[in-house]
């Protein structure tokens, strides 16, 4: 059985599975974005014991890791960043933000850090607990149009196609993530798109 890693005098951080999340670990949705959107540089932010960065870095793609939880960093499976989103936004400009089962945790009175950071990605790709999912300290459960509005203020726009096409990705290779029930992708008006899609535009304007 698997247990959380938690800071019981910091509830606000943690709340991964120690060992990792099978429903977090989603390496057809990576695939797609790496494909999709021509992605060279990943953050993976709330990224528990680095899983994520694992994989992207075993493909070839620059990644970075940022978490709260030291007992994280300990135990990290690479070596990530120790960032608290509570003190101040994280800064580094990639081509992908990742970020799965996190922004729930973050209470709205960070809010602002939290999407500040989700900002440094010319691509989002995200989940969020939906209104009254249960888990450890779920302090910011809201749907989809809620992450939608504030990202499109700093400049995004839902992706509905990409979206489904990722989901649609992760179910054929037989698995069930939560990027499944409330996954989001999002990209920065005006941002180059070295992906299929960018080759799919260019054929379709020649």
């Amino acid at each position: 059985m698997h247990s959380f890693a938690i800071d019981p005098a910091e509830p606000s951080l943690g709340g991964n599975l120690i060992g990792g999340d099978p429903q977090t670990y989603h390496p057809a949705l990576w695939d797609y974005l790496i494909e999709e959107f021509g992605v060279e540089s990943v953050l993976d932010v709330g990224c528990g014991e680095g899983h994520c960065v694992r994989y992207f870095t075993e493909v070839g793609v620059k990644a970075v890791g940022m978490d709260g939880l030291k007992q994280n960093i300990d135990r990290a499976v690479v070596p990530i960043e120790l960032h608290d989103l509570r003190t101040a936004p994280y800064v580094l400009p990639v081509d992908l933000v990742h970020c799965c089962e996190v922004v729930e945790h973050i209470d709205e009175l960070h809010l602002g850090n939290l999407l500040q950071t989700l900002a440094n990605g010319a691509v989002i790709a995200m989940t969020h607990a939906l209104p009254g999912q249960e888990g450890y300290h779920h302090v910011n459960c809201q749907p989809a149009s809620y992450w939608i509005g504030h990202l499109e203020a700093f400049g995004y726009e839902f992706l509905p196609q990409q979206t489904q096409a990722a989901q649609d990705h992760i179910a054929a290779a037989g698995s069930w993530t939560y990027f499944i029930q409330s996954g989001l992708i999002l990209r920065r008006r005006g941002a180059l798109n070295r992906g299929r899609s960018s080759s799919r535009s260019m054929e379709a304007v020649s």
